[in-house]
């Protein structure tokens, strides 16, 4: 009974512990919550006191209790709004300078003035006669203030579409950057609605459609963070303060970290810009056949339009040509739509996702993608061809899957490999089950589908250097000792003897996918028992 005491006690106190160390994780992260680093380390470079971790919704809940206000006129007291009416959002106000000391006697007068004030009122405030670690304090040195990225997903932009009668201009605009126009006032332009990562991504180098307006924004400061909460909050706000249905106000109410995932925006509609659903690209001049683009699927397939719309909404041609053009960088449409290294190409995004799936990467991590350069007729016309001929393969990858191709009195269901048979049995390996679950795998994956338009397709997989016609050909199959050797031939390094083909194909193609097996030898061949000559 004591023993069994003693282990209650025990193990309470580990709980009572773990629970202290939890909430006092959890206190600091609440400290920080909804705050903001005050830092400036490309003015001042290494600090001689450390940031200041500055609490700007506690300051917002405090003022508004103070002065008994409502905490969305809290902001003009802190704030200076700009010459269209809205809040700017800058601190200190009226500081535009890089010059550290005029920002750090900016800081310390704005923050202490106001902090007397309150305290002549008789009234609870922060520190009113400066001491550096009343606000640099030692324990800030080592929190990071980092608010996860806030996705402005098409859901949301749904919600606003219908919240605002699709009223485009609240939110999508341009400068004027006409001559007579000085002043670059901000207009909107019907059909031109774009993402504001165009206009204000200031680190990406854009093409001279864009260039001016980018300089524009980067000479107001205006990149991602300054634009969307100029833009967002001040439209929350007023809403707010009118009685309103409005959006967050408050960091942590956008900055979530929860994005929703391309499943659960399958169904919510894309921003319209009379996009076509299907298009047939013919480029002109071009001495290949058009391609049918299903722009639909792609759209419902991608979390954002800047997947392939890098630069702008327009499509592909009207910044690439057969030559290259100086709007597209001088790349040719053949390399803009073909780059291998590009995750705006049609290649390239779909090599992205080939590697990224590990179901894929069981067999394409060994099969190299097809380069432009070296492409031939059969695979080329799978995307190119005439209106018909594409129609065609449309309806034969939508229902013609390799899962309908596999056939038992065609396939052995077991393969006996046995060629380097000595210490261990030979492998008895399960060749219709794997056939099975590599079909299956592609049959789900409509870009799978459309490309591996016969079994041979998935033959490669592990048959990877033997020919379609070879594959076909059930009786006589080409064999792994077919091309790789029991013992290494010098005179060919870059092919391995058959046990390391073996081993590195199979391995390789189980860890890629995920597989927990095979770990040691005995899972694929059992080790023989010796028999004793003596018996």
């Amino acid at each position: 009974m004591k023993k069994a005491a003693f282990i209650l006690i025990l193990i309470v106190l580990i709980v009572v512990s773990v629970q202290t160390i939890y909430s006092k994780i959890n206190s600091k992260i609440n400290e920080t919550e909804n705050s903001v680093t005050i830092a400036h380390e490309e003015i001042f470079g290494k600090l001689e006191y450390g940031k200041v971790i500055f609490k700007h919704q506690a300051h917002i809940e405090a003022m508004a209790k103070i002065l008994n206000k409502s905490q969305e006129l809290m902001c003009n007291e802190c704030h200076r709004k700009n010459e269209f009416g809205d809040y700017s959002f800058d601190f200190p106000v009226n500081i535009n300078s890089k010059n550290p000391d005029k920002i750090k006697n900016a800081y310390h007068s704005q923050c202490l003035s106001c902090h007397q004030k309150l305290s002549a009122q008789g009234k609870k405030t922060g520190p009113e006669i400066l001491s550096c670690r009343d606000c640099h304090k030692k324990e800030y040195e080592k929190i990071k203030v980092k608010y996860p990225v806030f996705e402005f997903d098409f859901a949301l932009h749904e919600k606003h579409v219908k919240k605002h009668e699709k009223d485009c201009s609240l939110c999508h605009h341009v400068y004027d950057i006409e001559e007579k126009n000085k002043e670059l006032a901000l207009v909107y332009e019907k059909g031109n609605e774009q993402s504001c990562y165009y206009c204000h991504d200031l680190n990406k180098n854009r093409g001279p459609e864009l260039k001016k307006i980018v300089n524009i924004a980067r000479q107001k400061g205006l990149n991602m963070e300054k634009a969307c909460h100029l833009l967002c909050l001040n439209c929350h706000l007023q809403n707010k303060i009118q009685g309103k249905d409005a959006g967050p106000v408050v960091c942590s109410r956008c900055h979530t970290g929860k994005y929703k995932t391309i499943e659960e925006l399958k169904e919510t509609p894309r921003p319209e810009r009379e996009q076509p659903k299907r298009v047939f690209i013919k480029i002109e001049e071009a001495k290949m056949k058009s391609v049918s683009f299903n722009h639909d699927f792609h759209e419902k397939s991608n979390k954002t339009c800047r997947v392939c719309h890098h630069e702008t909404l327009k499509s592909c041609k009207e910044c690439h040509n057969l030559k290259g053009k100086e709007e597209g960088g001088f790349i040719s449409i053949v390399t803009a739509y073909h780059s291998l290294d590009s995750n705006m190409s049609c290649q390239g995004c779909h090599r992205k996702n080939i590697m990224n799936n590990k179901e894929c990467l069981g067999c394409h991590y060994l099969i190299p993608p097809i380069k432009t350069e070296l492409g031939n007729r059969e695979i080329c016309n799978i995307c190119h061809g005439d209106k018909k001929e594409i129609e065609n393969n449309r309806l034969k990858a939508k229902s013609v899957t390799p899962n309908k191709m596999i056939n038992t009195s065609k396939i052995k269901e077991e393969v006996i490999i046995n060629h380097l048979e000595k210490e261990f049995e030979p492998v008895k390996m399960p060749h219709y089950k794997m056939i099975k679950k590599l079909t299956d795998i592609s049959t789900k994956s409509k870009l799978a589908t459309y490309f591996h338009r016969n079994s041979e397709t998935i033959c490669r997989g592990c048959h990877h250097k033997s020919k379609e016609k070879a594959e076909a050909d059930i009786k006589k199959p080409p064999l792994c000792v077919n091309c790789h050797s029991i013992q290494f031939n010098v005179k060919d390094m870059g092919r391995p003897r058959l046990q390391s083909a073996y081993h590195s194909m199979c391995i390789r193609c189980h860890e890629n996918m995920g597989f927990e097996k095979p770990k040691k030898c005995t899972d694929c061949h059992e080790r023989k028992v010796k028999v004793n000559a003596y018996n």
